[in-house]
């Protein structure tokens, strides 16, 4: 694998389903790890791998022990309280232990860890907060979990893949396009070779506007095909299917990806809004906090009466 290779895999992000819903994960998964990987500690990371702390198997048990308070709280809270800050000092009795899975603030295993890395990144996080680590990456799970969201209830069928045809993302609407057409489960590995097939995929000579379409003989699917762009370079395409219905359209004429999605995320806000009697129904609908719809609904320039 060759650097751009690996720099274009680290800026992706694979989803089959919403990996953002806080109830996904629950403190028992956790404590199953111990087990599983036979450790008694866990440390904890950042989405730039910076040690936020370290969670003891005994610490985690006790915990469980009181289920109402647990119940409470979500599975980033549970594990950022109980992750704790250690020293050398304190890893010396877990030095015959070769490796430790790590995990992220949200529970989901990030791969592992020599003895050798975690003692390192003690000693190297002597005198730095995990506060700001730890907000940074609620905050980036947030808006990552919103472009999911948006990109889910886009009236349309979405598909992306990245530069080597592999899938990124495909929405319910794909999904349920592909089982309807074919009367069968989903296959990934047969859209995949049929969407980076040329002679599947035939350019159309009539087109809608500025757009260009493509016909998937495969998959009688009409579509248009949009780059998706990562720091300044081609990172893949997003299909977005075409229905009989012209209104919701992508104009790939002007604007950046990201206008494009900022664009149906107000729509998707501005509609909700419309259906709601408060901020607070508004902000459940979209499972996401008041204080964030706030602050989406000011950088959007979205205007309501809602309180």
């Amino acid at each position: 694998m060759t650097e751009d290779d690996k720099t274009l895999t680290d800026d992706l992000k694979e989803f089959e389903e919403n990996p953002y819903d806080h109830h996904d994960k629950r403190p028992e998964d956790v404590v199953r790890l111990f087990y599983i990987h036979d450790v008694p500690v866990i440390p904890v990371i950042s989405k730039r791998g910076i040690l936020i702390g370290v969670l003891k198997k005994e610490l985690i048990i006790s915990q469980l022990s009181d289920i109402e308070r647990v119940e409470k709280l979500k599975i980033d809270e549970f594990i950022t309280q109980l992750a704790e800050r250690m020293n050398f000092d304190d890893l010396l009795p877990y030095g015959k232990i070769r490796e430790f899975v790590v995990i992220n603030i949200f529970g989901e295993v990030q791969g592992t860890w020599s003895r050798l890395q975690l003692f390192s990144a003690c000693e190297n996080n002597k005198g730095y907060s995990a506060v700001n680590e730890v907000r940074k990456q609620q905050e980036d799970q947030a808006i990552e979990w919103m472009i999911y969201l948006i990109l889910e209830h886009v009236p349309r069928g979405l598909y992306a893949v990245n530069e080597k045809g592999k899938t990124i993302f495909y929405n319910s609407y794909f999904d349920d396009y592909y089982t309807e057409k074919f009367k069968k489960d989903f296959d990934i590995e047969f859209v995949e070779k049929s969407i980076m097939d040329p002679f599947a995929n035939e350019l159309l000579a009539h087109t809608y506007g500025d757009d260009i379409h493509f016909y998937n003989k495969d998959m009688d699917l009409l579509y248009e095909r949009i780059p998706l762009v990562s720091k300044g370079r081609k990172s893949g395409f997003l299909i977005f299917c075409e229905t009989k219905d012209k209104e919701i359209r992508v104009d790939d004429s002007s604007g950046s990806l990201q206008e494009k999605i900022e664009a149906y995320e107000r729509q998707v806000i501005v509609d909700t809004l419309q259906g709601s009697s408060s901020l607070a129904d508004s902000a459940k609908i979209l499972a996401i906090t008041k204080q964030e719809l706030k602050r989406r609904i000011k950088d959007l320039n979205v205007e309501t009466d809602l309180k």
